[in-house]
């Protein structure tokens, strides 16, 4: 059974009123008959105490009223049928007349202790219900992760436990949310005003009295620690004859796991508010640390540079400013890119990067790749194996080149002078790659990790300039348009491979 179907109301088994006599007087209709065949038959003393039966069935099935209806009706049919003279309700013997008298404090007796032991019955039956209605509640909160999912469990529960409609509000913004109803409940607009009127008076009202006659709920206000505020309301009006003695312990006991599951819930939402916060604190300092590390260096430079210019322009020869020049340049150009790289990373996170996926050679977006990459691949042997006649891919050229010089740029500052840095390309399945392989140190483990925003392959004061964005920039691109980006060692495990696949152009034309 799920935790569901435990939460609905449970029916209890019960018999009406006038269904209960009619079933007494069947019952010593059927004893009589029996017992004037019984008696024609032989000669059975205490024939009376078989009218003792119907009474005992009727006190356990049916309560304590037909039961002492059966004890009347069968001290009357044993004097009519049974006691000479029969066919009259004439006792011609004084000892049939103490045994009539017996037979009806045995009866009424027996009727009693039968309906007392069905009472206390009915009691433990119900608190059993009751216990498994609480305990179904509580394995439900625990596993509930909202407001809603928390108000229609209580809802629930409270329908089992008092087998009538119950609704749950919860408070937002000063007002009631629409309620969680259960059991059948539908709420008219002076129940909705009653339970407002409890919220705002932190008071219990009952329905048709005081403050809303109309009202035909009664409503209890709920209040948690760190102010979630709630209003139980169950449909206990216009049933006075089955009233609880008092609703409101079970009502405590409810509220009671409702305030604690809203205070865990409003908790949880605090943490994760905490832990957005921490984590945005830790994307500042990292981005601080970023910026303040590698951007110094090319400040510095462009700086000395243009003083040395300005204040020694007539001791440099042609030679010496051309090279401070062309020094000026690189470190702004690295500057530029840096900062490219930090505003791209914005456009990630703030969802606002445009893609517009366009057949495009692969050939044609590794020469633009290796162009913006060249000041990082100088001085490294650069291999480009990918073919002209290669499939066509459909991506957005721009982001697709960005996040490949990415790529590039990456294995140009691991990858030591003088060593060979490869760019191929191939196909798999309806999805073509290209793949950048260099001679460098190779991936540290986890690999995953170096895809995360400002993560360096390695670390140390001796590590390669740079924010540290290249990879998560790579990631983001490739996979705004439908791509996926795949890093590794290589299989000689001389150096790292990078992989970007993208969909091919000829199978995004064939689904369109």
């Amino acid at each position: 059974m799920s935790l569901t179907d435990e939460l609905r109301p449970q029916r209890r088994p019960s018999v009406a009123p006038a269904a209960g006599y009619a079933l007494s007087l069947l019952l010593v209709a059927a004893t009589t008959l029996a017992a004037v065949v019984v008696d024609q038959l032989a000669d059975i003393p205490n024939l009376s105490l078989i009218f003792v039966l119907p009474v005992v069935i009727c006190a356990v099935s049916v309560g304590w009223g037909p039961s002492l209806l059966a004890a009347l009706a069968g001290v009357t049919a044993f004097n009519f049928f049974l006691i000479a003279p029969r066919y009259s309700f004439h006792v011609a013997d004084p000892a049939n007349v103490l045994a009539l008298a017996l037979l009806l404090i045995t009866a009424a007796i027996v009727s009693a202790v039968a309906a007392q032991s069905r009472r206390r019955a009915l009691q433990a039956w119900e608190a059993a219900d009751q216990a498994a209605a609480l305990q179904a509640l509580a394995r439900t909160l625990v596993g509930s992760a909202d407001r809603a999912a928390i108000a229609e469990a209580c809802a629930g529960a409270l329908a089992r436990l008092f087998t009538a409609p119950a609704a749950v509000f919860l408070e937002s913004d000063d007002d009631l949310q629409p309620p969680a109803l259960a059991g059948g409940a539908t709420l008219s607009a002076a129940d909705e005003e009653a339970a407002r009127w409890a919220l705002a008076s932190r008071l219990p009202t009952r329905g048709g009295a005081y403050p809303v006659e109309a009202a035909v709920f009664d409503f209890w206000p709920v209040a948690a620690r760190h102010g979630s505020q709630a209003v139980i309301g169950v449909k206990l009006s216009g049933r006075e004859a089955g009233r609880p003695d008092s609703p409101e312990r079970l009502v405590e006991v409810v509220g009671g796991y409702l305030s604690v599951a809203l205070e865990r819930e409003t908790l949880a939402a605090q943490a994760m508010e905490t832990r957005v916060e921490m984590a945005g604190e830790r994307l500042k300092a990292d981005l601080l640390a970023a910026v303040s590390h590698d951007l110094k260096t090319p400040l510095s430079t462009v700086l000395f540079t243009l003083q040395s210019l300005q204040k020694f322009s007539k001791s440099h020869d042609a030679k010496t400013r051309a090279e401070l020049l062309a020094l000026a340049e690189a470190e702004t150009a690295r500057l530029s890119a840096m900062v490219g790289n930090l505003l791209d990373m914005n456009r990630l996170q703030a969802g606002g990067v445009a893609v517009r996926t366009a057949p495009v050679t692969p050939a044609e977006l590794v020469l633009e790749a290796l162009g913006r990459a060249a000041q990082a691949l100088a001085g490294r042997r650069v291999v480009n194996e990918v073919k002209t006649a290669a499939a066509p891919l459909m991506v957005d050229a721009s982001l697709f080149e960005s996040a490949l010089g990415n790529v590039l740029e990456n294995a140009g500052k691991y990858a030591p002078a003088g060593s060979t840095i490869r760019v191929r390309a191939g196909v798999d399945r309806d999805a073509g790659w290209i793949e950048v392989l260099d001679e460098g140190p190779g991936l540290p483990e986890p690999v995953e990790r170096l895809f995360e925003k400002f993560t360096r392959g390695v670390s140390g004061d001796g590590r390669p300039p740079g924010t540290g964005l290249g990879l998560a920039i790579a990631r983001g691109f490739l996979e705004a348009q439908g791509g996926r980006v795949e890093a590794g060692n290589r299989a000689d495990r001389h150096g790292a491979r990078v992989r970007l696949s993208a969909p091919l152009a000829t199978a995004s034309l064939e689904r369109a």
